[in-house]
């Protein structure tokens, strides 16, 4: 079989080899690997992490061929986590991988899912605000930064959430009571510049149309800023002191060909 430094000797010189170690040694817990869940497990796989957890309840469908990595003819009807994680394997053979095929439902799965983890990952699509909370609940609750890349429009935005720093709930406004929660929508101002806005995306957010339009090349746009971001901090390349926390994000817009940072909440 193939030596594990062999498949990652083109890291070196970008990395060391001790970095890449700590590579090696590193867990990350993925929360959604659809459109953009998917293309971040696989950026971190590319770059020998050790484990990866991934959970999605989900089944690919047609719609999904157009972004999410693991949605081919041959997955559809099947489960994202599970179809997901043969690519994982395939990819890496030396990565550890455990898969969720059910959304964790109490903070005791999710502590199950994120114990240990040097990363949480937030991929969970924008429906989904109960789940999103109580991972970032316990995620705070044990030190964990949290990364969240959406990608609206014709780019991809970079969410960083700081243990210590402004809360989830905090930054999108969500209600004070949480049997709220199930039904509360994101804004999606909190994820792009405003003035770069789609009309059509307004339109999803009043109910006039069902879907949130999305494109393939966002999605890996996505992969890579996660990916690779994660893999500077655990190598110890990027200090957390230098890390762009919420309420600022960067968002890299692709049909302007422009790379910001800016707080939506001023």
């Amino acid at each position: 079989m193939i030596e594990y430094e062999e498949i990652y000797l083109r890291n070196i010189g970008l990395f060391t080899k001790e970095e890449q170690q700590k590579l090696r040694g590193a867990a990350v817990s993925i929360a959604g690997v659809g459109g953009v869940g998917s293309y971040q497990a696989v950026a971190l796989a590319r770059q020998g992490i050790g484990e990866l957890r991934i959970m999605d309840p989900g089944v690919f469908d047609e719609p999904d061929l157009n972004r999410q990595y693991g949605a081919m003819m041959s997955t559809i009807g099947e489960n994202k986590a599970s179809a997901t994680a043969k690519i994982l394997r395939d990819i890496n053979p030396y990565m550890k991988i455990k898969t969720y095929t059910e959304a964790a439902g109490s903070a005791q799965e999710i502590e199950e899912f994120i114990k240990g983890a040097d990363i949480v990952i937030d991929a969970i699509d924008y429906a989904g605000f109960n789940h999103k909370q109580l991972l970032h609940e316990r995620a705070r609750a044990n030190g964990q930064y949290i990364f969240s890349s959406p990608i609206p429009g014709f780019g991809a935005a970079l969410m960083v959430f700081s243990p210590g720093g402004m809360t989830m709930e905090e930054y999108y406004g969500a209600p004070s009571d949480p049997a709220a929660y199930k039904d509360f929508k994101l804004s999606l101002d909190k994820v792009m510049p405003a003035e770069l806005m789609p009309s059509v995306y307004r339109d999803f957010e009043t109910g006039r149309i069902g879907y949130l339009s999305t494109n393939g090349a966002s999605a890996q746009l996505s992969g890579a800023l996660t990916g690779l971001e994660i893999s500077l901090i655990i190598t110890g390349k990027r200090k957390k002191e230098d890390l762009v926390i919420i309420p600022e994000i960067i968002y890299i817009d692709l049909f302007n060909r422009n790379y910001s940072i800016f707080n939506p909440c001023k």
